[in-house]
């Protein structure tokens, strides 16, 4: 078999790596420069005349404590403790940041975009004393508002999708399907306590986006729609580097990129080449299961 030294095994996956600091870089960058879609609003629209939260039940940092911190851990302790593979550590962990990141930039992009207001928002937006809705459309805009705190004002255009919901279910969906994978869950044997293991970080992220709308900070459809965007690149993210949860292997990670590279490189006559095509063949079918 070829050997392969660590420099070659880490620049096999730099791109990942990259991709997801990018993913990152591209957030705070949208969430710094970019002001969102200033959407006309109706001053006798119900569902925006919500109290201003100040207290949330469900802070920033505690969201990012149970949807990306306690995510790391658990896969940390896995695969160390448990699988004892750093194979299987880096695979968890660089899945785990890809789904956070990708989740967030896209996240906040379709907020900026589309500058749906708060329920909160004409707490937000404090209107000047005696403001009406023009008399020909029914609608008011951001110019009849005193606030004066930018962040406050601006933020109050950013309630679709939720960010708290994406990125729960995003990072707590991830666990949900290694958690899956590592129990064999479909192993058609029907292990109850397997079904409520992988279900228990989906329900805390339930949770903490239906905290959000007691905040009045969104909608229910924000917070459906930011869940449904949180799962779908956790699923994308997962399968990146693991095995479907039918698969026999779904408890292992995929093997390194550079396994079946260069075999005429590494293997200097015809036998060793139709040796490792078919051991390429043989393990193709087996992560085929």
């Amino acid at each position: 078999m070829a050997k392969y030294t660590k420099r070659e095994l880490i620049a096999s996956y730099a791109i990942d790596w990259t991709l997801a600091a990018l993913f990152m870089v591209t957030f705070l960058v949208t969430n710094a420069l970019l002001t969102p879609f200033n959407r006309r609003f109706s001053l006798e629209d119900k569902s925006i005349q919500y109290p201003f939260a100040e207290h949330e039940r469900v802070p920033l940092w505690l969201c990012f404590a149970l949807a990306v911190i306690l995510p790391a851990a658990v896969i940390s302790v896995i695969a160390v403790f448990f699988r004892r593979s750093l194979h299987d550590l880096h695979h968890g962990l660089l899945g785990l940041c890809l789904t956070i990141t990708l989740t967030i930039m896209v996240t906040e992009a379709i907020k900026t975009a589309v500058g749906r207001p708060r329920p909160d928002f004409i707490d937000r937006c404090q209107p000047v004393a005696g403001s009406q809705d023009d008399p020909v459309f029914g609608l008011s805009n951001s110019t009849i508002c005193t606030q004066t705190d930018k962040y406050i004002m601006n933020d109050g255009y950013k309630s679709m999708p939720s960010g708290h919901s994406s990125t729960s279910f995003a990072g707590l969906g991830y666990l949900s399907l290694y958690l899956a994978g590592k129990l064999h869950v479909f192993d058609r044997k029907g292990h109850t306590y397997k079904s409520l293991v992988i279900t228990l970080p989906l329900i805390g992220a339930a949770l903490i986006a239906i905290s959000r709308t007691e905040d009045y900070r969104h909608h229910w459809q924000d917070i459906t729609v930011g869940g449904i965007i949180g799962l779908v690149f956790a699923y994308f993210s997962y399968r990146q580097y693991y095995h479907t949860l039918e698969s026999r292997q779904s408890h292992l990670p995929f093997k390194h990129r550079l396994h079946h590279s260069d075999l005429v490189r590494h293997n200097g006559n015809l036998r060793d080449i139709v040796v490792d095509s078919t051991t390429l063949l043989r393990e193709s079918s087996e992560n085929s299961d």
